[in-house]
């Protein structure tokens, strides 16, 4: 089983290399440039942006146009239904828009460790007033929550492959046989996931969490690169706007 949002690609990039928080920022003024976008001609500006980005994450082309496969029934659906509504130009429209979105919502996962992201949220929420020990009991939550999503999904792909191998099918049609070969899946899983969770509390509670402060492995700063990187992102949006107005 593949996941490509919120999987995590090392290299050593410029971008690999931006303070988390500023990738979050930045990916949210991209995804608004990309909505504000008026015409087919408009998308020339984030395309160029993206097409910038990627090349200094160091990551191939094919890998972001892999990672759209796990969308194209969104993005062809939505496509169907604006062409009937506003013709092929309107079709065209808007699957650009939900591609440009999830590429750059994929560049962001594809080039920050899920860890650091956590880390990186739970930083921006003391800007909104939210006491420090919230904070770090919703880090943790969201680290514990991200760590677990491939193990979950790689577990789920072994209890299948052992209920196939002791005679299991999955292919077989009827709601009945669908429910008992869901059943077989998520009950394991279940089990799994509960003891996983019993060793994380005792795990935890053997490092005494909650008793002290917290530290942390990773000290988050500010460079000239995050500054640079979220002027031109600022630059993108503005760019947007002024081509949206005129």
């Amino acid at each position: 089983m593949k996941l490509t949002i919120g999987k995590y690609i090392p290299k050593d990039s410029p971008i690999h290399q931006l303070d988390p928080r500023v990738k979050m920022i930045s990916v949210l003024i991209q995804v608004t440039s990309v909505m504000l976008v008026k015409d087919l001609i408009g998308y020339i500006v984030p395309v160029a942006v993206f097409v910038f980005f990627m090349l200094l994450s160091k990551i191939r082309p094919v890998v972001y146009l892999r990672s759209l496969k796990s969308m194209w029934f969104l993005i062809v659906f939505a496509v169907i239904v604006q062409y009937f509504i506003g013709g092929i130009t309107s079709g065209i429209y808007i699957g650009l828009r939900l591609s440009l979105i999830f590429l750059f919502a994929t560049m962001f996962t594809y080039t920050t460790p899920p860890l650091l992201t956590a880390r990186g949220i739970v930083d921006i929420l003391k800007y909104f007033g939210v006491k420090d020990d919230s904070r770090e009991d919703f880090g943790m939550m969201l680290a514990i929550s991200i760590r677990f999503i491939p193990i979950l999904l790689d577990e789920a792909d072994r209890i299948i492959k052992a209920q196939i191998s002791r005679g299991a099918k999955y292919s077989e049609k009827g709601i009945k046989n669908k429910l008992s070969a869901l059943t077989s899946i998520i009950i394991p899983l279940l089990v799994s996931s509960l003891r996983k969770a019993e060793e994380l509390s005792l795990a935890l509670q053997a490092r005494k969490y909650g008793v002290t402060k917290r530290s942390h492995y990773y000290t988050l700063s500010w460079s000239k690169s995050d500054t640079l990187y979220l002027l031109a992102n600022i630059g993108l949006i503005c760019t947007v706007l002024a081509m949206r107005i005129l």
